[in-house]
């Protein structure tokens, strides 16, 4: 007989469970630990139980108490590249929706194995389920939902999505989201330089796909702190990028994009100030509660421009 992760036989003997890890950082003399702990290691579901990566908890201890993707050194990560590699329009979808922390619903079947993937991504989802990569929660028959699990998780996704990218790129997206959360305005438009000047010029502008695969890049290395939306229904009107925050220590932020196709400089401000007065204007931000950042965004050929304003709502 095979027990697996759906199985409710060992349930708790896969891995910690939450008051041993309270334990664990207590004895260590860290107890102050526990919710760093959580938040790289909890949010898996075997059998009845919820259970903590036990590998990387251990590592996490030995290494006083430093967090990384301990498990994830440990093998290669060639699943998850099949998941990437197979990325049609809808496993597009899927990988925005588990960036911004959100669940996918799927039918997994526990016992399919490496060689029955091939190109069946369905089969992907079982394997990067049964090995860790994904939680899964049943909802009946074979139907479960999916969410990546914790930040170390969300870390491996997004060095994998991001491994194609020089490193001066993911440097300017980290950036560009650092400085966002500052409301550092010169740093949003140096890391704007960086990413549409030099490394996606020929895609970045040409169409609002090419947005949204950045942004949700992003959003995976944010390990789910944002509910990233583009080109959402928001007020009246549809918002280019609302970051809805799931975290109340971060603001929410509210992106209108411009693109000026003249060489007139004026061009850059005047466009920025209507990408603010829009958001202003359709009220964007209507949804949204407390710390709240506007930002209206013009590009002109390698230049950004930056306007900012604060709101509490």
């Amino acid at each position: 007989a095979v027990d697996n992760i759906f199985s409710n036989n060992f349930d708790e003997r896969y891995g910690f469970t939450e008051p041993e890890v309270k334990d664990l950082c207590t004895y260590y003399g860290h107890p102050e630990k526990f919710e760093e702990a959580k938040e790289w290691y909890d949010g898996y579901r075997f059998g009845d139980a919820d259970i903590y990566n036990p590998w990387s908890l251990l590592m996490y201890i030995r290494n006083k108490f430093k967090p990384g993707t301990y498990w994830a050194s440990t093998s290669g990560n060639d699943i998850l590249e099949t998941f990437l590699d197979g990325l049609d329009d809808r496993t597009y979808g899927d990988l925005v929706a588990l960036g911004n922390g959100k669940t996918v619903f799927k039918q997994i079947y526990p016992s399919v194995s490496m060689r029955d993937v091939g190109g069946d991504l369905d089969a992907v989802y079982s394997v990067m389920a049964v090995t860790g990569y994904l939680n899964a929660v049943p909802e009946g028959d074979n139907d479960y939902r999916l969410s990546i699990p914790n930040r170390e998780m969300y870390k491996v996704f997004y060095e994998n999505v991001t491994r194609p990218l020089k490193m001066d790129v993911r440097i300017a997206m980290r950036r560009f989201l650092d400085s966002m959360e500052r409301k550092d305005v010169q740093g949003v438009e140096d890391a704007l330089f960086t990413l549409f000047a030099d490394s996606f010029p020929a895609t970045l502008l040409k169409d609002e796909g090419d947005y949204q695969l950045i942004l949700a890049t992003i959003a995976l290395g944010r390990g789910g702190r944002y509910d990233v939306g583009i080109e959402r229904e928001a007020g009246n009107g549809r918002a280019d990028i609302i970051m809805r925050r799931n975290d109340p220590r971060y603001p929410n932020i509210v992106v209108e994009l411009k693109k000026s196709r003249s060489d007139d400089p004026s061009d850059l401000e005047r466009m920025a100030e209507e990408g603010l007065r829009q958001i202003r204007i359709r009220k964007y931000y209507r949804s949204l509660k407390g710390k709240t950042y506007l930002y209206g965004v013009c590009l002109q050929n390698k230049k950004a421009k930056v306007l900012f304003e604060e709101l509490d709502l």
